[in-house]
């Protein structure tokens, strides 16, 4: 079997591991390393043909002197990446640090626990515009795929030994399940007063219609599962459950989510949704994953994959994540703005950086939410559509996975989100294989 094999005296496990997610995740391809020469630079070679990098003090673990000399970019091909060192090897950056920052999010360590800051906004959730793909106009590309590629091009590797196929997941956030139900008779009293003091008449209608056992606008699950069965997709939900906490966490009656539940699982994936709260604390985010864990209805819900809600995970989470039994987080991506956070459209392994080893959670990365491009960018449905395309066609060309975040209120044409569900049709005709 034909292999890439990287030569280098002691490999770190840094250096194994980014070699693992370009050569193996990225392509397909076997990795070989070489330990016994005495050379200060890794040789990356397939059959006759070699590269020869330098390497950064990210790749070697030296974190502290990495931050005070900046990580500089460079371009190579058509492409810029991070972690130049100068040098007179076949490239002038380090190809496994540059995977390692993108992946592990290198760039982001420095600033944990900040809010409102350049690089932070006011839930502590890392800026995209802050980003160093941003500022070097990468952050738009799967920029790890496009690298992995790119070696194995220069290296003489034959395409057919590494093309993949190009795959869509559509997935579904669930923050609000509905409207109107499942809000108890107090605080539905309480609402319709509000309505009438306020003059809301077409809330007030609404209101009273689902009371009395009309549909809730927000019920669009059924119209959802249909649309992805007849475009040949499957359907994903993270459900939101937990404590009604305002102001960011807002679920429905817990016997109304059960039975939503219920009703998804017969169709449809449905995965943990962490609440807002649950993010800053381990103690919540446990006591909620074990009451989801207990309505596992008909073993349909997956309570090892989440998405954070807010999009509050982050890579100083993740070891937290793979103790208490998570196995997949679909966390990987900005609010503010589109496209790779981390290089990445496929899935790939996380890394722990506290304990240097990488771990058994699984990254799986997004490229647009329909809330980016409506409350932060402030874009018009054509607009939108434009913005999608070119995500999905960057993620064609490497063969990769697109995976968009929509939620069940954005489909309901109800409201803010009137016009949204076309748009959203646009969307998924545009992604598909």
């Amino acid at each position: 079997m034909s292999k890439i094999v990287l030569t280098y005296p002691s490999p770190t496990n840094r250096m194994r591991y980014s070699a693992h997610i370009v050569f193996e995740v990225c392509l397909g391809m076997e990795v070989e390393w070489v330990c016994n020469n005495k050379g200060d630079v890794l040789i990356i070679s397939f059959r006759d043909n070699t590269i020869t990098c330098p390497l950064h003090a990210i790749s070697l673990g030296d974190d502290e002197n990495a931050r005070s000399a900046g990580v500089s970019w460079t371009g190579w091909l058509d492409k810029k990446y991070p972690c130049e060192v100068l040098g007179v090897t076949d490239l002038q950056f380090d190809p496994l640090a540059a995977a390692f920052f993108c992946c592990v999010r290198w760039e982001e360590v420095e600033s944990q626990g900040s809010k409102n800051s350049k690089f932070r906004d006011s839930h502590g959730r890392f800026r995209g515009m802050a980003s160093s793909a941003f500022s070097h106009d990468m952050l738009n590309t799967p920029l790890v795929e496009n690298l992995a590629q790119s070696l194995a091009k220069q290296l003489g590797v034959p395409k057919n030994l590494y093309v993949s196929h190009y795959t869509y997941e559509p997935t579904i956030d669930v923050d609000i399940a509905y409207a109107y139900k499942g809000r108890g008779a107090i605080y539905s009293s309480i609402a319709v007063l509000r309505d009438l003091m306020f003059f809301r008449w077409c809330a007030l209608i609404d209101r009273v219609k689902v009371i009395r056992g009309g549909v809730d606008p927000y019920f669009t699950y059924d119209w959802l599962v249909s649309f992805h069965n007849k475009m040949n997709l499957s359907s994903r939900f993270f459900i939101l459950y937990s404590e009604y906490k305002r102001p960011y966490d807002l679920p429905v009656n817990k016997d109304v989510l059960k039975t939503l539940i219920a009703h998804l699982v017969k169709s449809s994936s449905v995965s943990w949704h962490p609440s807002y709260a649950a993010s800053s604390s381990l103690d919540n985010f446990v006591k909620e994953k074990n009451i989801f864990d207990k309505i596992n209805v008909q073993g349909g819900n997956c309570t090892d994959v989440i998405r954070t809600h807010f999009l509050m995970g982050e890579q100083s989470s993740w070891k937290k994540y793979e103790a208490n039994g998570i196995k997949h987080d679909f966390s990987m991506g900005y609010a503010d703005y589109v496209g790779f956070r981390s290089g990445m459209s496929k899935p790939y392994p996380a890394y722990d950086l506290k304990s240097d080893l990488p771990l058994q959670l699984i990254i799986h990365p997004f490229a647009v939410m329909d809330s980016t491009l409506k409350s932060y960018l402030k874009l018009d449905a054509s607009a939108s559509i434009d913005v999608v395309s070119q995500m999905s066609d960057n993620v064609r060309e490497v063969g990769g996975v697109m995976v968009t975040v929509w939620h069940n209120t954005s489909v309901s044409d109800y409201g803010l989100w009137k016009g949204w569900q076309s748009l959203y049709k646009k969307v998924v005709s545009r992604c598909i294989p």
